[in-house]
């Protein structure tokens, strides 16, 4: 007898909801990452490694950004730069979804979040600067594998007490901003650390329970 198990049903409403609207069980990496939405955060290198892993491995992938507005930027103007962006880099309209766009556009509510967490399985925060990292925490918690900006030092402190994956990005240092060069070219670099990267993760017992759950809650749908 095959087992049976729905873990949307122990998740909030807002992640039912959403589930109805995203396919969030059936992709093979599902990437949640929630922040303001302003090119500091470095949206544009989150799919950019989603599009690495699906050109790399032919793996199928979602990317959830739990977005609210910044002064930065005009919302709209940088969700289609992004839109553009992953479209540029083989990636399908619905591998990318805003949850400003499906009803909630002053933010997915935090209890929804940490509940995205619990299904989703790669954390990736390519982020120009931070504070400190609650979200990174909020991610590893539930299970996510890390992937962090190395040159940030909030980050690369607690990346390092998480033993999170490191990548290297332009950054906001202690003292000065810091500015990456990459050979032979930054698509090189991104599709060495996805065969490292979901290597690891797939050699993560948890990271494999996490994908399996997902997949006994699909059967159920």
């Amino acid at each position: 007898m095959t087992a049976k198990f729905d873990i949307l049903q122990y998740l909030s409403q807002d992640v039912r909801i959403l589930s109805n609207r995203c396919d969030l069980l059936r992709p093979d990496i599902l990437m949640v990452y929630p922040a303001r939405l302003s090119p500091g955060k470095r949206f544009d290198k989150v799919v950019a490694f989603a599009a690495a892993i699906k050109r790399s491995l032919g793996y199928s992938i979602k990317v959830v950004f739990c977005d609210f507005p910044s002064s930065d930027i005009h919302p709209e103007i940088y969700k289609g730069m992004l839109i553009k962006l992953g479209r540029a880099l083989n990636l399908h309209d619905d591998d990318i979804i805003f949850t400003s766009d499906l009803g909630y556009p002053a933010g997915f509510p935090r209890t929804g979040v940490l509940d995205l967490f619990v299904l989703s399985n790669l954390f990736f925060c390519p982020s120009f600067s931070e504070s400190f990292g609650l979200t990174v925490l909020e991610a590893a918690s539930r299970g996510n594998f890390l992937v962090l900006n190395e040159k940030v030092p909030a980050l690369q402190e607690l990346g390092n007490q998480l033993n999170a994956y490191f990548m290297r990005w332009d950054a906001r240092g202690f003292d000065a901003d810091t500015r990456e060069v990459y050979y032979p070219s930054e698509q090189d670099y991104l599709e060495e650390h996805v065969l490292r990267v979901i290597d690891l993760m797939w050699n993560n017992s948890l990271i494999s329970a996490k994908k399996t759950v997902r997949q006994l809650s699909l059967e159920l749908k």
